[in-house]
């Protein structure tokens, strides 16, 4: 018994002695130095972001008698600026016309996300090479293609669908007014 009061009793010391430590060394009110906070670009902060996108995409390019083939890794969103909806008011309904959808493509930069399977010449013994700027020259057409692939598939438009039906019912919430959301390209628009 006098082992276990001995024990709980050293405890209760080193936890004193822990925390006027701690006291003793944190800094004083004078040597801290406090700053406002400033906000400077919240832009992306007024986004709804309606879909994610991230998909393995094939390259296939040709240059001269040069083919070359790849796997690259893609990401991307479709988000809508909602600092630049259009509102009217009718009676007690709100109508808001959903804007045009905001489409990122980037490359991904997670390990392996860009693979060369393979390259070729047609030319017998011609070299098969690509040089750095031929390879982005190449990258920079493909994220285009799956740009007009995305519309194609369909993303944009279930994109569309989804904001059009979050923003409904984000803005009833926050106002207690029924709301009507327009829709003017429910395909989206290919810029």
């Amino acid at each position: 018994m006098k082992t276990i009061r001995l024990i709980i009793l050293l405890l209760v010391v080193a936890a004193v002695a822990g925390v006027v430590v701690w006291w003793k060394s944190s800094p004083e009110a004078d040597r801290v130095t406090m700053r406002d906070a400033k906000a400077i670009d919240i832009r992306p902060m007024v986004r709804l972001c309606s879909v994610e996108i991230y998909e393995d995409y094939p390259v296939k390019a040709s240059i001269g008698t040069r083919h070359f083939f790849a796997r690259e890794t893609l990401r991307g969103s479709i988000s809508f600026d909602l600092d630049s909806i259009a509102r009217d008011s009718r009676d007690d309904t709100l109508v808001v016309t959903l804007p045009r959808e905001i489409v990122e493509i980037h490359e991904s930069t997670e390990p392996d996300s860009y693979e060369v399977i393979d390259t070729w010449n047609d030319r017998f013994l011609g070299s098969d090479k690509f040089t750095a700027a031929e390879e982005n020259e190449i990258k920079r057409k493909a994220v285009a293609n799956y740009r007009r692939r995305i519309y194609a598939k369909g993303y944009v438009k279930r994109a569309r669908a989804e904001a059009r039906q979050n923003l409904q019912a984000l803005l009833a919430a926050t106002t207690g007014h029924p709301v009507i959301v327009i829709d003017p390209t429910p395909a989206g628009a290919l810029p």
